[in-house]
């Protein structure tokens, strides 16, 4: 019972942690992207959108799954970690080594001839991004969330409002963004060796360690680079069928919507999944935390989705301006699927954190086939027709995935669908305020209107937590809210 106190303790304090200093960085996010998207022009975005697809797949393909293993294995030891941290750091070396010599054939694929020097030079990001996996991996297993999201926020911080604003706006055009992505990996990097030190261990190959760790370090790169592919398949085929311009607009989109999936997502994946991995072996427990990963999820992005559907026009012209109107469509479409990418995000915690590394890699290939088969099929028709192909490649996933996880630990789907109730009444409810405050507002200015709507929506919000939370959070929702909360929100009527 100790045990479960002090577990929800420290939950609680690594999702307020986490959670604070995401809900900074996306909201500093889009002030940057305000100010970027005036400086730059979509086709600069698509040749940095091109060069990042390359070193994500370098960054997956290093890490070969072993700091899931850090986290997850239950018996490690310090020369597995070195091992890990060993591997990690040579691997990477040699794909950097490999994307410097093949810098021209990856332009030649994108047919984005910058391409070819932009490579090479993101190549010497390499080695710190697999050096602070194995960090970040070290600090999630001995719940040190606080240390973790604080040094992501500031590495992010000095890299792109330090960096990547000013460089922009003396003109270096698409260098800005590479200039602060490599700095961002070697800030974050430099904070890690100073303040991460005593979690961090020595690199060093043993053979038992690695055979120790191999098995499931596999399924779990499996499951990475499916999960990569499948992030940025779209986004290759867009590049490759389309245009880099395309690539801008599709790219900008589907970042600036995923800002509010990849706090969560973040959240899940830095706090959620070391938690459960604590818990794996109790399944009662397994399906308390499901439900409850249901309830927050939904209470977050169903009218999150809602109002971003509502506003998305006024979205376009106030964060990023006129020239790029063309994601309009896009960003509803995206805007519609935000709780299929969450929901996908809950139930491989589950998989991840019990250990089935194979299970999660098998539909994690799944995810993959149908938004890589979705995209291809859809490309001839233009970008909108992309965004809504690849948003329903995620919602069958999803369900899919949610079908296997449910029946892994029991959740019955009564209770499955009952969960998501309260969010999608008060998301109808969200979209008619919206809907409402457009007509009112009809010819005022486009800032303006999203600024009222935000407003009136946030005060209904509020309102309701007054009232009774359970109306948007529901039953489990509320217990989540309730540990957060840590009981000092007084004003909060959690019955």
């Amino acid at each position: 019972m100790n045990e479960h106190r002090n577990l929800t303790r420290e939950a609680a304090r690594g999702l307020s942690w986490s959670g604070s200093a995401l809900l900074t960085r996306t909201l500093l996010n889009v002030l940057v992207t305000a100010v970027l998207a005036r400086l730059l022009s979509p086709r600069e975005y698509g040749v940095v959108g091109a060069a990042l697809i390359v070193v994500a797949i370098a960054n997956n393909i290093a890490n070969l799954g072993m700091s899931q293993v850090v986290i997850q294995r239950s018996d490690l030891e310090k020369r597995h970690m070195g091992t890990v941290a060993f591997l990690s750091l040579l691997i990477a070396a040699g794909l950097a080594v490999l994307q410097w010599v093949f810098a021209g054939a990856i332009a030649d694929f994108f047919r984005v001839p910058e391409l070819e020097l932009v490579s090479r030079v993101l190549a010497f990001s390499m080695f710190a991004n697999a050096f602070n996996l194995v960090a970040e991996a070290a600090l999630s297993r001995n719940l040190k969330f606080k240390l973790s999201s604080t040094a992501n926020l500031a590495a992010w911080i000095i890299a792109n409002v330090g960096l990547a604003i000013p460089l922009a706006y003396l003109g270096l055009s698409y260098w800005a963004l590479v200039i602060a992505c490599i700095a961002q990996a070697f800030i974050l990097a430099g904070i890690y060796m100073f303040a991460a030190r005593q979690y961090l261990v020595r690199p060093g190959f043993d053979l038992q360690s690695y055979r120790d760790i191999r098995s499931q370090s596999l399924g779990f790169s499996l499951t990475g680079i499916s999960t990569f592919t499948a992030k940025y398949i779209d986004n290759v085929i867009v590049a490759r069928l389309i245009g880099t311009t395309e690539l801008g607009i599709y790219s900008r989109s589907y970042y600036l919507i995923a800002m509010p999936a990849n706090l969560f997502g973040n959240l899940n994946k830095s706090v959620v999944f070391p938690i459960l991995a604590k818990v794996q072996h109790d399944k009662a427990r397994l399906r308390s935390a499901q439900l409850k990963g249901y309830a927050l999820t939904a209470a977050l992005s169903i009218p999150t989705s809602a109002f971003l559907c509502c506003f998305a026009k006024e979205l376009v012209l106030t964060v990023l301006g006129p020239k790029w109107m063309d994601a309009v469509v896009p960003i509803t479409i995206f805007s519609a699927a935000i709780y299929f990418r969450l929901g996908y995000r809950v139930c491989g915690a589950v998989t991840l954190a019990t250990g089935q590394s194979y299970r999660t890699a098998s539909m994690a290939i799944i995810y993959m086939a149908l938004v890589a088969s979705f995209a291809f099929f859809s490309a001839p028709y233009g970008v909108n027709v992309v965004a809504f192909a690849v948003s329903g490649a995620i919602a069958i996933s999803f369900f899919l995935y949610a079908a296997i996880t449910c029946r892994m630990t029991g959740l019955s789907a009564l209770d499955f669908a009952l969960v998501h109730v309260p969010p999608v009444a008060f998301a109808a409810v969200v979209f008619a305020i919206g809907s409402s405050v457009k007509m009112l507002l009809a010819g005022w200015p486009d800032y303006l209107v999203l600024a009222t709507g935000f407003f009136v929506t946030g005060t209904v919000s509020v309102a309701i937590l007054y009232l009774r939370a359970s109306l948007l959070f529901g039953k489990y929702g509320v217990k989540v809210l309730q540990s957060l909360t840590l009981g000092k929100t007084k004003w909060i009527r959690f019955a």
